[in-house]
């Protein structure tokens, strides 16, 4: 009998395994009018399977484990028997049988009380049903070279990075191989789910989300990209002055979520040079955009490549280790001045360092002169990308970009002259 103490969290359990088995069931309800012969489970089918995993964990005190194997074993027979029919139908998918496998086993943890996890456990079973048609095309549209990108940073993350030494060394022991390894972890995971992001989206989703998502990989690779566009056909170049200052807009926000990452401490004080940059960016990127006219043909999203690699990953790593040295070198022996220099070079190379490294120099600086020397990378990386419109772009879409950024540049810069003086 199941404990007279606990009658609420057993119909609390009974209750998420039906509402389980019932979301799941509804897609697999849908598959079945896609099918040529019947599927044995559907809406009312799979809440009763998560039921037949959630009553015997409600009853194992009483009569042990042996009614939760006996129960999986009728499921899975049912849906071994469920294959062999679809077989001979000649429909080789298991997918519904493997559904009901997992509606029990999730069923089974609301009967064990994890209700949150079943929860969760749930909703993924279900979103991987129904995204069935976005996920066969992703994976059709995947190269070899992106799918090997894929894995090649799961082991960099998985089995890399819990190998690396976490101690310090060098001079005054700031290369901890573990945090430069986890940086490059992060930014190279951002980065490849912006890159996946817009293979997902479709490259003539147009310029705009462009812009918005291609800045997760690179701001000034989507910058470089529109600029090459407007040259190639003076009709884009309003749309994609508008992608390009939007791409600016997100890296505000893509340095702020690193940096307060690494130390949110320095979050109170960049939020107004990132408020401040971004919230221009995406005031002008909108009125370019709302006034930019159609051309004739759709035009074609930022050739944004896929952005892993083993190569780009030590390469950022690398980066990153020179700023860390370049930060502390300069704050020892030539202080703020040193730190805001070394801000202000390194940001030609990559933001995305700068930002992570100075971050984490706000436990030995101030984090005022911290955020100010994130602020001046900021406004220094705007500046590159201001040229970049202007050298590779048409004379029209660098006016456009010119005048965006350049306000960006300018209120980047007052509120980063605030945050100095508090």
């Amino acid at each position: 009998m199941i404990s007279p103490s606990a009658p609420v969290a057993a119909v609390e359990s009974l209750f998420v395994a039906i509402l389980v088995g019932f979301l799941i069931g509804l897609d697999r309800e849908r598959a079945e009018a896609r099918k040529t012969h019947k599927l044995f489970a559907g809406v009312r089918t799979f809440p009763l399977i998560a039921l037949a995993g959630a009553v015997p964990m409600l009853l194992i005190t009483t009569v042990g484990p042996a009614l939760v194997v006996a129960s999986f074993v009728a499921v899975a027979a049912v849906a071994v028997v469920s294959y062999l029919r679809g077989s001979e139908a000649g429909d080789m998918g298991a997918t519904t049988e493997i559904a009901a496998l997992a509606t029990f086993l999730i069923g089974a943890l609301a009967g064990a009380g994890e209700l949150l996890l079943a929860g969760a456990a749930g909703v993924a079973v279900a979103v991987l049903l129904v995204a069935k048609p976005r996920l066969e095309g992703f994976s059709r549209a995947l190269t070899q070279l992106e799918l090997a990108s894929a894995l090649e940073l799961a082991v960099i993350t998985v089995i890399v990075l819990p190998l690396v030494p976490n101690h310090g060394y060098g001079p005054w022991d700031v290369l901890n191989p573990f945090e430069i390894w986890l940086v490059v972890v992060l930014v190279s995971a951002l980065s490849f789910a912006g890159f996946v992001a817009m293979r997902l989206l479709g490259e003539q989703r147009g310029m705009i989300v462009a812009g918005l998502v291609g800045a997760l990989v690179s701001s000034t690779a989507v910058t470089v990209s529109m600029a090459t566009q407007a040259r190639a056909s003076q009709g884009l170049a309003r749309i994609a002055a508008a992608s390009a200052v939007l791409a600016s807009a997100v890296m505000c926000v893509r340095v702020a979520v690193f940096a307060g990452t690494v130390n949110i401490s320095i979050l109170p004080r960049l939020l107004p040079v990132v408020i401040a940059m971004g919230l221009e960016g995406a005031v002008a990127a909108w009125l370019l955009g709302r006034g930019a006219v159609a051309a004739e043909g759709a035009p074609s999203a930022a050739k944004v490549n896929n952005p892993f690699s083993l190569t780009a990953a030590v390469t950022f790593g690398a980066i990153y280790a020179v700023v860390l040295i370049a930060v502390h070198a300069a704050q020892e022996f030539f202080g703020t001045g040193g730190i805001y220099f070394a801000a202000t070079i390194g940001s030609l190379a990559d933001v995305d360092a700068v930002a992570i490294a100075l971050s984490r120099t706000a436990g030995t600086a101030s984090s005022g002169q911290a955020a100010t020397a994130v602020a001046i990378a900021m406004v220094t990386n705007t500046l590159v990308k201001l040229g970049i419109a202007l050298v590779m772009g048409s004379r029209t879409f660098g006016r456009y970009v010119a005048t965006a950024l350049g306000i960006m540049v300018v209120v980047g810069a007052a509120a980063g002259a605030l945050i100095a003086g508090l």
